[in-house]
């Protein structure tokens, strides 16, 4: 009786659980570009990334004349809810904690280790790109 019970609340909340995750994916997919706080409005280059159904991840440096390629990596939602990028650019590599995501804005962290010691983070905020 007590395995049923048991196995009557945690089907619900394993639904709840995986759709979490394929809601963050939707949100994440599209372009976003990289929020600089040293440029002045309309300064370029812009950095974008863009996360494509496919789980891709590619790079841009954007001019005003030109959109370059840069990188190209692999992206997931984890088990933990958190952003995993794989065979993209050194240093970005890794399981990104999700602290801010919506229609507009994303700001992940990276946490950096270093021979096994914590050695700061890696934030990264995006707006939305048009």
């Amino acid at each position: 009786m007590f395995k049923k019970i048991i196995l009557l609340f945690s089907i619900p909340l394993l639904m709840l659980y995986s759709g979490c995750s394929s809601n963050q994916e939707s949100k994440i997919i599209g372009v976003w570009e990289l929020t600089r706080m040293d440029a002045l409005p309309g300064e370029y280059p812009l950095e974008q990334w863009e996360f494509t159904a496919d789980n891709d991840i590619l790079k841009y440096e954007v001019t005003e004349i030109e959109r370059n390629l840069l990188s190209v990596g692999r992206w997931g939602i984890t088990k933990r809810n958190r952003l995993n990028v794989e065979k993209f650019e050194l240093g970005f590599n890794g399981d990104w904690t999700i602290v801010k995501l919506d229609n507009t804005v994303m700001r992940i962290i990276l946490p950096v280790v270093i021979e096994g010691r914590n050695a700061g983070q890696v934030l990264k905020e995006f707006s939305r790109s048009q």
